[in-house]
């Protein structure tokens, strides 16, 4: 996923900060979970489940316009 889809889908989505900024750590830059949520102030749990949405939402997005 590029950065650009990311924002996208994040935006589509109405994803928030901090959770947004974790999941764009794990998603785009390859950080950690753990250390995404520390980073970004946020639980681990809030940092997973919005990285799992988005990327849910971006593999969904590939498949329809394959």
């Amino acid at each position: 996923m590029t950065e650009a889809q990311f924002d996208f889908i994040a935006r589509l989505i109405r994803s928030k900060d901090p959770a947004r900024q974790g999941a764009k750590l794990v998603l785009i830059h390859g950080v950690p979970n753990a250390e995404a949520a520390r980073s970004v102030q946020a639980t681990p749990q809030t940092v997973h489940r919005a990285a799992a949405r988005i990327a849910e939402e971006h593999e969904e997005a590939r498949r329809l316009y394959k």
